[in-house]
Order: structure tokens, then sequence, then C-alpha cells
């Protein structure tokens, strides 16, 4: 039988690029909130020859973690986690205020860390792979991106505490950090130039490769940076 991933904010982007990417050798159980884009992709996945089901609900909301770890049961032994989900808006610290604060902390730092803390011995019992999805912001500094740098720099500095809580399980956690990627998180509007930016595939294969790489090699941290120099 395929081992079997979760992945978070799978809807689009780059979550959505990691299903396709990992659709030829994983089972998958995908989620987001948009129950119409999931299942579209869990349709397109399954014609292909995959095996995949969704799992809509928000993650910023007390009560989605349970959800997810009943689909896990249900499906089985988990071998990979990608958090992927998250949220990336901007505010100079003059701007910040409580929502803004709390929507980037809730989804960046809290939910991975939940969903993690509540899969720990499945993932232990697999000797699996948690992938943290990260930024590039979490050790460069970006006008405007204060808080959120801070979410991805406590994603990155929890991330290398869990791996020393499960070296001796065998479970292996790894960190994909890209730079600006063409993706829904920036507006069509805002006139960025998207030829200089990252591809959610290429993301997307940085996640695939460690979810593949054998137990004897831990690839701790991937940096996917764009080669036009954009953020």
């Amino acid at each position: 039988m395929r081992p079997l991933a979760l992945i978070t904010g799978a809807s689009s982007g780059i979550g959505a690029a990691t299903a396709l990417a990992l659709a030829g050798s994983h089972r998958l159980i995908l989620t987001a909130r948009r129950r119409d884009r999931l299942d579209a992709l869990v349709a397109r996945i399954i014609a292909a020859g995959g095996s995949a089901t969704d799992v809509a609900c928000d993650l910023a909301r007390d009560g989605a973690v349970p959800a997810l770890v009943a689909a896990v049961h249900a499906a089985g032994r988990l071998d990979v986690l990608v958090n992927n989900a998250g949220v990336f808006t901007t505010a100079a610290t003059g701007g910040f205020t409580p929502a803004h604060l709390d929507e980037l902390w809730r989804l960046d730092l809290r939910a991975p860390m939940l969903l993690t803390a509540a899969l720990l011995d499945e993932l232990a019992a697999s000797r699996g792979v948690v992938i943290n999805v990260s930024s590039m912001a979490a050790d460069a500094a970006f006008a405007g991106c204060g808080a959120y740098s801070a979410m991805k720099a406590g994603l990155e500095a929890w991330s290398r505490a869990l791996r020393e809580e499960l070296r001796a399980s065998g479970v292996r956690v790894g960190v994909v950090a890209p730079g600006a990627t063409d993706t829904e998180a920036w507006p069509s509007a805002a006139g960025f130039d998207r030829s200089r930016m990252c591809r959610a595939e290429d993301v997307a294969a940085a996640s695939a490769l460690m979810a593949t790489m054998p137990a004897s090699a831990s690839i701790d941290r991937v940096v996917v940076a764009p080669p036009g120099g954009a953020l």
C-alpha cells in the first residue's frame, strides 16, 4: 500500500502543487477551507489513477484538528505531514492590530504546532516525515513583513526543536523556505513581475524530495529562491 500524506492548505498554490507532486507515490488527505477547490483537485488526482480524499476545514478555528486526526485514523498509518496552510498579510509595525496578529498567529504558527502534536503517535509509528512550509522572510528583512516574518521565524525555531525531540523516534522534520512564489497570495492587480518569482511546482518539488528520501537521510532545510531576485 502506498504511504499516506496529509497536506494542509491544499486547495491552491503550493499546497495543490505538492498534492500533485506526491499523487503518484502517496495516498493523500487534502485539507483547506474551500471545498469546491478540494473536490476538483481530488477528482483530478483520482482520474489520473491516484488516491485522495479531502476534509474541508479552517485550521485557524478550534475543532479543526480533531476532524483531521479522525480522517487520518480512518485512512490508516500517517507517513508524511505537510504543514503548508498559511496566510500572508503585511502591515508596518505602526499599523499592527490584534486582528492582524491573531490571523497570522493562528494559521501560520499555532495550527501546524497543534496539528503536529496531535499526530505525533501516528508519525512515530511510521517513522514518518514532518514538512513545514516556511518562507525566506523567516531570516530576511522586508518592510511591512515584520509580523509575518516573526511567525515564520517562530515556525522554523519550533521545527529545529521538534527535530531534536523526535530524533530518537526516527521522525524527520524538514523546512521548505520559498521566496516570492507566483500564487494567489500576491494580488494580480498589484503589478508584481511574476516572471521573476518561483513557481508553486518548484516549491512542491522540494517538499516531494523531503517526503520521498530514504529513512537514512534527513533534509533539514531547503531554500527555494526566485532566480530573478524577487522578494
